[in-house]
């Protein structure tokens, strides 16, 4: 097995463990497990006030080292704090380093930026989490972590499912049943194929992928496709 495709599948094993979690404790230990074995030793995962909403986020899972938690609070540096800010304006993951430098140019970014690096929060990782019910995101931190395309987009869905696993509104829509052609194209979708690939594998046309892959996001209430193979593994409606 390749190594991209051992990826995935470490992946979606802990994203069924999740799915039967006792708690959020037990969430927040496969989500760390699984992240730190590529050198994020922290975490939180949060969902974001919306435009006009006064307060901070919504802490869903608090990994961040002890005492940073507190000092970010009551320092107010949500207000400032340019991971925050850009994963409110982006939909793809990021790492820290890629955030725009105007939102990292003032006094007050700086300061978050260099109180972090007390508490060994030097590089990372957000993965930003856009949903009908709101913004949300995944931040991850470590000293030396690993960064790769593949590995967002798993960690994006890991994400996507741990989100889903502690925000009851994830849970809102109707669940409608896939059609056997639907089934067929997102798990070939979940395997990391491309629409050209699932378009050569199914004998169809991309078109007809796409339009597969549309009516799947309707019926699942779902922004993308890596979202609808969460939620597909989450109800049971998929198996790999």
């Amino acid at each position: 097995m390749s190594a991209p495709d051992r990826l995935l599948e470490d992946t979606l094993r802990s994203i069924e463990q999740i799915g039967v979690a006792s708690g959020p404790e037990a969430v927040m230990g496969q989500v760390a497990a699984t992240v730190g074995r590529y050198g994020y030793s922290a975490l939180v995962l949060t969902k974001l006030p919306g435009a006009g909403d006064r307060g901070g986020p919504q802490i869903l899972l608090n990994g961040w080292p002890q005492g940073w938690s507190e000092r970010y609070e009551a320092a107010g540096h949500f207000a400032h704090d340019p991971i925050a800010r850009h994963c409110v304006a982006s939909v793809t993951p990021f790492s820290w380093e890629e955030v725009p430098p105007p939102l990292v140019a003032t006094r007050s970014a700086a300061l978050i930026v260099s109180e972090a690096s007390e508490f060994q929060l030097r590089r990372g990782l957000c993965i930003p989490l856009p949903s009908r019910s709101g913004s949300g995101g995944l931040s991850l931190a470590g000293d030396k972590v690993e960064d790769t395309p593949a590995l967002r987009q798993a960690i994006r869905l890991l994400a996507y499912r741990a989100h889903q696993a502690l925000d009851g509104g994830w849970f809102s829509a109707q669940k409608r049943p896939l059609t056997v052609r639907e089934r067929d194209v997102l798990s070939w979708i979940a395997r990391g194929k491309t629409v050209a690939d699932v378009a050569a594998i199914l004998l169809i046309s991309e078109h007809t992928v796409g339009e597969h892959l549309k009516h799947i996001r309707r019926k699942l209430g779902t922004n993308n496709s890596a979202h609808s193979v969460v939620k597909a593994l989450q109800r049971g409606m998929l198996r790999l």
